[in-house]
């Protein structure tokens, strides 16, 4: 009973999604499905505790149930679901340690990047890293966390591009897409979204200033303070 309760809830979240669009091609179905629940998923659109169906995402999405079953196993190989054995799937729950994890390689990846930027890094390579800022602050203005969210994500990203190591960019990738699931929960501290902004700009003007001491400070101090938000409210 409980666990119907709890699908029916999740179908009735997933029937309130506007932007859902049946896939069409090219590509192929189970790779297009696949991106499609991947994004909403790492766009906090789906909920933890729910039970969501391969079945419901089909109908949505507009293909059968196959492809959409094996995106979903795709998505549980790789660490976002969690498998229920007949009775569809969970995001996954990660731990304190997992995220402590997370927090500890982005502070060895981000930092050491920035280390080896600073003394050349340009006022043109900082200008995506301005406007993720400026997106930050408009989202937060319209009290749109998505939209904050994504501008935040934009500005670590593009500081991990310019150092132009592909495989620093596929890990920060990866991280970052775990992290994106429980991005709502980082912010969840009374202040804490103004507290980031504040913590952006910091690494920042210190990249202006081509301050090296600086900037890996801020950077250390954000990652440090954004996990410690995270797992208070866990």
């Amino acid at each position: 009973m409980e666990a119907d309760l709890g699908l029916n809830t999740a179908n009735h979240i997933l029937h309130k999604m506007d932007n859902l669009i049946k896939l069409e091609q090219p590509g192929t179905l189970q790779n297009q499905a696949y991106k499609r629940i991947k994004t909403l998923l790492i766009s906090s659109q789906l909920e933890f505790d729910e039970v969501y169906s391969a079945n419901h995402f089909a109908e949505i999405l507009g293909v059968s149930r196959t492809p959409i079953r094996e995106a979903l196993l795709q998505l549980t190989a790789e660490g976002f679901f969690v498998s229920l054995r007949g009775r569809g799937f969970k995001i996954k729950e990660f731990s304190e340690k997992e995220i402590q994890d997370f927090f500890e390689t982005r502070k060895m990846i981000e930092a050491y990047v920035i280390e080896q930027l600073v003394d050349e890094v340009t006022e043109e390579d900082l200008k995506p890293l301005d406007e993720s800022l400026e997106q930050m602050i408009n989202g937060h203005k319209k009290s749109g966390s998505y939209n904050f969210l994504e501008a935040d994500k934009s500005f670590h990203m593009n500081l991990i591009r310019r150092y132009e190591n592909s495989l620093l960019v596929s890990i920060m990738g990866n991280i970052r897409d775990f992290i994106s699931i429980l991005g709502q929960k980082a912010l969840a501290s009374p202040g804490r979204a103004e507290e980031v902004i504040q913590e952006h700009q910091d690494i920042l003007e210190a990249l202006h200033q081509k301050d090296k001491m600086e900037a890996v400070r801020a950077i250390k101090y954000h990652l440090d303070a954004t996990e410690k938000s995270l797992l208070e409210n866990l």
